[in-house]
């Protein structure tokens, strides 16, 4: 059995729901379960229906409604689904969007909206498209179900980040998803989509299709199915050496570890973010990212702990400020860094880079953090002094710190760019530094070749 997980823009409208259709009849005699995205753009739109509505802008939501409405019929009709499919089809679509519109005209009364009905508007789109991907399966002669995302990921009810309960998922898996496997047939769902305990529509924030797709594909692991991979279909090859809008010589990554994807994610890289795939990893089941539209390519396997070692990739992430907190008087003094790091937790700013010395602290945080604030309350006890419009860039491998030559060959690399601050060794799996944002993609240049290009690439 396979998990295959569509984002968006694969299933964007008409025609790629029907070519995601073709390619999931191909693995039919995988036994495939298949998780989808709303259509491309459409959780933008539900965003935009509920501020409208919020706003009271009555004739702004009906527009966005209608809209939504068109883009959803346009996509069925291309489909040419026979009568019955697509009679099917239309009577969900009209169910969704007058529910959508008693949720909108609801939010208008009250103008306010709440999480629990922010989770019960934004769900509509992985109910429409996985429905319209079902039938067009069915329109292929390749057997499929429609399994409402509600009756098979258990959340809490934490609405717009609801915590899944993995064990009681596995339990609805195993009753309602397996044995429609075993007997032939593809099976499809939402991604995203969940139920809180009191039977409430619960959404599991961001990535929450490729988290859907990890536990449920756990979920048939701990029913005691086989479950070789889980692919993740999207809209690029796999993970690459770097972002190739920056260096176009960007080659894939065939196979990284959880590790290494972390910090990648963390550092820049936006392609998969690995906290969703956590519960794939956990049980040792691969995940593999792939292109829906070039669906040969061979994509970029996650695994939990990929052979090999030395340099898989560099990032870079901008819209970065640093901090340098110093203070003489602090020498040999305890409590000075806990009390440093206080500031930063009454605020609610996470941090990323970390450096320190005998009476100093540099840290990096998102430039949209209220600096000012956090300047005011360090300097009751510390001197502060403050760098902005910074980047950070990250060489990304395994068994960094115990490879010999890989930091002479970044600084070599770099020997032209201003570093403001270091970070090494506090992981393995990356060497961290900070440039100003203008050097950054100079210096993701520089490393992407001396690692990965000509003579001195890998």
């Amino acid at each position: 059995m396979i998990v295959l997980k569509f984002g968006g823009t694969s299933v964007g409208d008409g025609a790629r729901i029907g070519g995601v259709a073709d390619l999931v009849a191909g693995r039919r005699s995988e036994g495939p379960f298949v998780v989808v995205s709303a259509m491309g753009g459409v959780t933008d739109l539900l965003v935009s229906l509920s501020v409208s509505s919020k706003g009271k802008e009555r004739e702004g939501a009906r527009a966005i409604l209608e809209r939504i409405a068109g883009l959803h019929r346009t996509a069925f009709e291309a489909l040419a689904l026979p009568a019955g499919d697509a009679d099917a089809c239309r009577s969900a679509l009209d169910r969704e969007i007058l529910r959508l519109g008693e949720l909108s005209l609801g939010i208008s009364l009250l103008e306010e909206i709440s999480p629990r009905t922010s989770d019960a508007l934004l769900s509509a789109g992985e109910l429409l498209s996985s429905r319209f991907l079902a039938a067009a399966l069915n329109a292929r002669g390749v057997p499929a179900v429609w399994i409402d995302p509600r009756r098979l990921v258990a959340t809490d009810a934490t609405f717009g980040a609801a915590l899944p309960n993995e064990k009681e998922i596995a339990a609805r898996v195993g009753a309602l998803v397996l044995p429609e496997l075993y007997a032939g047939k593809a099976v499809v769902t939402g991604g995203f989509v969940g139920e809180a305990p009191d039977g409430s529509t619960t959404t599991l924030g961001r990535g929450g299709s490729d988290f859907s797709a990890a536990l449920l594909g756990a979920g048939l692991a701990d029913a005691g199915a086989s479950v070789p991979v889980i692919e993740i279909w999207t809209d690029v090859d796999g993970i690459l050496t770097a972002d190739p809008r920056i260096v176009p010589a960007a080659r894939l990554v065939p196979e990284v570890g959880y590790a290494e994807a972390a910090e990648l994610a963390f550092f820049g890289a936006k392609v998969l973010h690995p906290a969703t795939i956590r519960p794939a990893v956990a049980r040792r089941i691969p995940v593999a990212v792939r292109n829906t539209f070039r669906p040969g390519a061979p994509g970029t396997v996650v695994t939990a702990d990929a052979p090999g070692s030395g340099v898989r990739a560099v990032a870079m992430r901008k819209g970065v400020a640093a901090l340098f907190v110093g203070n003489p008087r602090m020498l040999f003094a305890h409590g000075y860094a806990a009390r440093v790091f206080s500031v930063f937790e009454k605020h609610r700013v996470p941090v990323d880079v970390i450096a320190t010395s005998e009476v100093s602290i540099s840290i990096t945080v998102d430039e949209r953090a209220p600096i000012d604030l956090l300047v005011e309350d360090l300097s009751e006890f510390a001197e502060v002094s403050v760098l902005r419009n910074l980047a950070v860039v990250s060489v990304v491998g395994k068994g960094l710190r115990t490879t010999s030559g890989v930091a002479g060959r970044v600084f070599g690399a770099l020997r032209e760019v201003n570093v403001v601050l270091i970070s090494q060794g506090a992981s393995d799996t990356n060497i961290t530094f900070v440039v100003d944002a203008r050097d950054a993609p100079e210096a993701l240049r520089r490393l992407h070749r001396d690692f990965f290009e000509g003579e001195g690439g890998r």
